[in-house]
Protein backbone atom coordinates (compact mmCIF):
# COMPACT_ATOMS: atom_id res chain seq x y z
CA UNK A 1 0.00 0.00 0.00
CA UNK A 2 1.34 3.41 -0.97
CA UNK A 3 1.86 5.92 1.80
CA UNK A 4 -0.22 9.06 1.31
CA UNK A 5 1.24 12.52 1.90
CA UNK A 6 -0.69 15.78 1.92
CA UNK A 7 1.44 18.75 0.85
CA UNK A 8 0.08 22.24 1.57
CA UNK A 9 2.01 25.21 0.22
CA UNK A 10 0.96 28.49 -1.41
CA UNK A 11 4.05 28.52 -3.65
CA UNK A 12 2.73 26.52 -6.58
CA UNK A 13 6.15 25.92 -8.19
CA UNK A 14 7.52 24.44 -4.95
CA UNK A 15 4.30 22.46 -4.47
CA UNK A 16 4.64 20.95 -7.96
CA UNK A 17 8.33 20.15 -7.47
CA UNK A 18 7.67 18.50 -4.11
CA UNK A 19 4.81 16.50 -5.61
CA UNK A 20 7.02 15.23 -8.44
CA UNK A 21 9.77 14.22 -6.03
CA UNK A 22 7.38 12.33 -3.77
CA UNK A 23 5.56 10.65 -6.67
CA UNK A 24 8.91 9.47 -8.05
CA UNK A 25 9.62 7.83 -4.68
CA UNK A 26 6.34 5.91 -4.75
CA UNK A 27 4.21 8.06 -2.47
CA UNK A 28 0.61 8.99 -3.19
CA UNK A 29 0.43 12.80 -3.06
CA UNK A 30 -2.44 15.17 -2.43
CA UNK A 31 -1.82 18.92 -2.74
CA UNK A 32 -3.50 22.08 -1.50
CA UNK A 33 -2.47 25.68 -2.19
CA UNK A 34 -4.05 27.13 0.95
CA UNK A 35 -4.99 26.03 4.41
CA UNK A 36 -8.65 26.97 4.48
CA UNK A 37 -9.95 23.46 3.77
CA UNK A 38 -6.97 21.57 5.18
CA UNK A 39 -8.65 19.99 8.21
CA UNK A 40 -11.57 18.71 6.11
CA UNK A 41 -9.18 17.22 3.54
CA UNK A 42 -7.06 15.62 6.28
CA UNK A 43 -10.13 14.01 7.84
CA UNK A 44 -11.41 12.81 4.46
CA UNK A 45 -8.12 11.53 3.02
CA UNK A 46 -6.37 10.27 6.19
CA UNK A 47 -2.82 10.93 4.97
CA UNK A 48 0.13 9.20 6.60
CA UNK A 49 1.90 12.58 6.88
CA UNK A 50 1.25 16.29 6.28
CA UNK A 51 3.97 18.55 4.86
CA UNK A 52 2.80 22.04 5.71
CA UNK A 53 4.07 25.50 4.80
CA UNK A 54 4.32 27.68 7.90
CA UNK A 55 3.39 31.00 6.32
CA UNK A 56 0.38 31.14 4.01
CA UNK A 57 -2.36 33.69 3.48
CA UNK A 58 -5.51 33.00 5.44
CA UNK A 59 -5.03 30.03 7.74
CA UNK A 60 -1.30 29.43 8.23
CA UNK A 61 0.60 26.25 8.96
CA UNK A 62 0.87 26.89 12.69
CA UNK A 63 -2.91 27.24 12.99
CA UNK A 64 -3.56 24.10 10.95
CA UNK A 65 -1.03 22.10 12.95
CA UNK A 66 -2.51 23.25 16.26
CA UNK A 67 -6.01 22.31 15.05
CA UNK A 68 -4.77 18.88 13.96
CA UNK A 69 -2.98 18.17 17.22
CA UNK A 70 -6.05 19.16 19.27
CA UNK A 71 -8.43 16.94 17.25
CA UNK A 72 -8.45 13.38 18.58
CA UNK A 73 -9.43 11.93 15.19
CA UNK A 74 -6.28 13.25 13.43
CA UNK A 75 -3.78 14.21 16.14
CA UNK A 76 -1.69 11.07 15.44
CA UNK A 77 -0.81 12.18 11.88
CA UNK A 78 2.79 13.46 11.75
CA UNK A 79 3.33 17.04 10.60
CA UNK A 80 6.44 18.55 9.05
CA UNK A 81 6.35 22.35 8.95
CA UNK A 82 8.40 24.10 6.29
CA UNK A 83 9.38 27.74 6.25
CA UNK A 84 11.70 30.17 4.52
CA UNK A 85 11.86 32.39 7.59
CA UNK A 86 14.63 31.99 10.10
CA UNK A 87 13.42 30.49 13.36
CA UNK A 88 15.20 29.15 16.38
CA UNK A 89 15.23 25.32 16.21
CA UNK A 90 13.87 25.19 19.75
CA UNK A 91 10.74 27.07 18.69
CA UNK A 92 9.69 24.19 16.45
CA UNK A 93 10.35 21.52 19.02
CA UNK A 94 8.25 23.18 21.70
CA UNK A 95 4.84 21.52 21.92
CA UNK A 96 3.26 24.83 22.84
CA UNK A 97 4.22 26.58 19.61
CA UNK A 98 2.75 24.35 16.94
CA UNK A 99 2.86 20.73 17.98
CA UNK A 100 4.71 19.88 14.74
CA UNK A 101 6.69 16.65 14.68
CA UNK A 102 9.54 18.12 12.62
CA UNK A 103 10.43 21.07 10.42
CA UNK A 104 12.31 21.96 7.25
CA UNK A 105 14.00 25.23 6.41
CA UNK A 106 13.44 26.36 2.82
CA UNK A 107 15.19 25.87 0.53
CA UNK A 108 15.60 22.29 1.66
CA UNK A 109 17.63 19.43 0.28
CA UNK A 110 15.66 16.57 -1.30
CA UNK A 111 17.52 14.00 0.79
CA UNK A 112 16.67 15.89 3.98
CA UNK A 113 12.98 16.01 3.02
CA UNK A 114 12.86 12.30 2.22
CA UNK A 115 14.76 11.37 5.37
CA UNK A 116 12.39 13.31 7.61
CA UNK A 117 9.35 11.81 5.88
CA UNK A 118 10.68 8.27 6.21
CA UNK A 119 11.56 8.76 9.87
CA UNK A 120 8.07 9.94 10.72
CA UNK A 121 6.09 7.54 8.53
CA UNK A 122 7.98 4.51 9.78
CA UNK A 123 7.19 5.23 13.46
Amino acid sequence: MKKKILVIDDQEDLLELTQRILLSRGYEVITLTDGEDAINVIKKESPHLVLLDMLMPGKDGAQICQEMKSDSSIHHIPVILSTGQMFDENEFSQEGLTGADDYLMKPFEIDELLSKIENLISK
